[in-house]
């Protein structure tokens, strides 16, 4: 691996099925309030379908992608597309998203705390966030130039399914408040 480019982001397929079953496994996702992609150093996108389940073991989750990357989608029994396979640049992946505002996470990022983060999100449509899936470094000049900020949310640096469990929490607090003022609104308690 030392000898490949770019090797201190490779050869960590443990992280990415960390991170995949930290945000899959949330109410957001599991509400259909989340979409959940996956970009690879060789330009391949990964779509994540509503409501997957993704295998808690790693050598099934291994199983799963290599059946992906061999027949470029994976279907349940009842033939729905559970991921598929694509390829396409980072750049790509955010045209196909509409994202209104992207927002990168990283320990080179602005210091900031996830509730903050997450809030910027509040007034955008779309809005992405990128979580690094690599074991160290930071993101290519490629990608960090089509991030919009860039945040760090602690002091230390954390694994990318701790950033994406903070994350997540923060904007479901948020949806949750959204959900209790309109309510308030509808009870005439808003502004009391």
């Amino acid at each position: 691996m030392k000898k490949l480019e770019d090797s201190a982001k490779r050869g960590r397929p443990d992280i990415v099925h960390f991170a995949l079953m930290e945000a899959l496994s949330t109410p957001l996702f599991l509400g259909n309030k989340m979409r959940v992609y996956v970009h690879t150093i060789n330009d391949r996108i990964i779509a994540i379908s509503d409501n997957l389940r993704i295998p808690k073991s790693y050598f099934r989750f291994e199983g799963l992608m290599m059946n992906l990357f061999r027949d470029r989608s994976v279907k349940s029994d009842e033939g729905t597309v559970l991921m598929e396979l694509a390829d396409g640049t980072f750049t790509d992946l955010l045209g196909s998203i509409g994202a209104g505002k992207v927002i990168g996470l990283s320990t080179a990022g602005v210091r900031s705390t996830a509730e903050k983060v997450a809030g910027i999100s509040r007034d955008v449509e779309n809005c992405a966030f990128v979580v690094g899936g690599f074991p160290r470094g930071h993101f290519a000049q490629s990608t960090t130039r089509l991030l919009g900020p860039v945040y760090s949310i602690s002091n230390v640096g954390l694994e990318a399914h701790v950033v994406i469990a903070r994350l997540v929490y923060e904007c479901e607090k948020l949806l949750q408040e959204g959900v209790d003022h309109e309510g308030d609104k509808e009870r005439g308690k808003i502004g009391a």
